[in-house]
């Protein structure tokens, strides 16, 4: 009986955040299918210890805000999936993050499905989560509400939230970082939890607004505001 491709989410970049599902199915994986950008693979290093290089399977992703080279890196991995699957093989296709919370790789999984190949998804430790540990911090809590915001924040968005109670994660923070920085300086009152490379070696987190406004804010970096 052939097994269903198997999307594996890696967490933000820890091995040691890797769930016991993961690096289980890592070891029965016949192909693993890993992501690159810019000739580095954090993916690969993430799932090193668990995974022989010989198995994996690497694509560069194009880091570009026009998806179409994008897409058509993902069309020729579900071309080369549904052959490898009508071969028998088993596959993992893993993705740093959660593979539910804006993974352009869904893309894939979902024209999988439409090809009728079985798929199935494995959680993992969404970044925003992992930062929330680091920080020691507790992300909601009583009646408060949170919203997930993909870069492109802006500061009526952001004071109309705040002021319902809401307490906004910031992702893709590099998309929308003179945004936020300009509601910083007009917003001198409002806390903000700030955060890049979480759970790696190079991480980093402050409260300090002139640390934050100082700073290029890369791409693996978020931010938490908390309503007064």
């Amino acid at each position: 009986m052939k097994v269903p491709v198997s999307f594996l989410s890696l967490g933000p970049g820890d091995p040691e955040l890797l769930t016991l599902k993961v690096i289980k199915t890592l070891r029965e994986s016949d192909i693993v299918v890993v992501p690159s950008t810019a000739g580095r693979s954090r993916a690969a290093e993430i799932i090193r210890e668990w995974c022989n290089e010989d198995k994996m399977r690497h694509y560069e992703l194009p880091m570009q805000k026009d998806r179409t080279e994008v897409r058509k890196v993902y069309d020729d991995i579900c071309q080369q999936v549904v052959a490898w699957y009508n071969e028998g093989q088993h596959i993992a296709i893993v993705v740093e993050g959660d593979v539910s919370i804006y993974a352009s790789i869904h893309y894939v999984l979902d024209e999988l499905k439409n090809a009728k190949i079985p798929v199935k998804q494995v959680a993992g430790i969404p970044s925003f989560i992992a930062a929330v540990a680091m920080g020691n911090l507790s992300l909601i809590s009583g009646q408060q509400r949170l919203v997930v915001l993909p870069g492109d924040a802006d500061s009526e968005t952001l004071e109309h939230l705040l002021s319902g109670k809401h307490v906004v994660v910031i992702m893709k923070l590099s998309q929308c970082a003179e945004a936020l920085k300009d509601f910083l300086r007009q917003h001198p009152t409002v806390v903000c939890h700030y955060f890049e490379n979480v759970s790696t070696t190079d991480a980093f987190h402050t409260t300090q607004c002139d640390e934050i406004l100082s700073r290029q804010l890369p791409y693996f970096s978020l931010c938490i505001l908390f309503p007064a």
